[in-house]
């Protein structure tokens, strides 16, 4: 998680949970804190742990790997010649045509 006061802004889960609560006391600490021993995982053993994953681009390579799969497996969307270099787009073609 980046720093507290980023995450509370533009109505990411965190900043909406502030809002309902009127509080950020429900966050603890970062992963990164967590991660290099400055903060415990949890306080008491059956406490629930939560991490959400705002800023971490490869939430979005996840996501996006799981759109274009299922779009190609479905045989939707367009490819965009001029956007992708061609041996990326020739690839991508050889994919669709084998899910047509």
């Amino acid at each position: 998680m980046d720093d507290i006061d980023h995450v509370c802004r533009a109505q990411t889960s965190l900043h909406l949970a502030e809002l309902s609560t009127g509080t950020r006391d429900f966050i603890r600490s970062s992963l990164g804190d967590v991660l290099l021993g400055r903060a415990p995982v949890r306080r008491i053993e059956h406490e629930t742990t939560i991490f959400s994953p705002f800023g971490l681009g490869i939430l979005d390579i996840a996501v996006a790997g799981y759109v274009f799969q299922h779009g190609v497996e479905k045989g939707l969307g367009t490819i965009v010649e001029s956007f992708f270099p061609a041996p990326w787009t020739d690839q991508v073609k050889g994919r669709l045509r084998k899910h047509a």
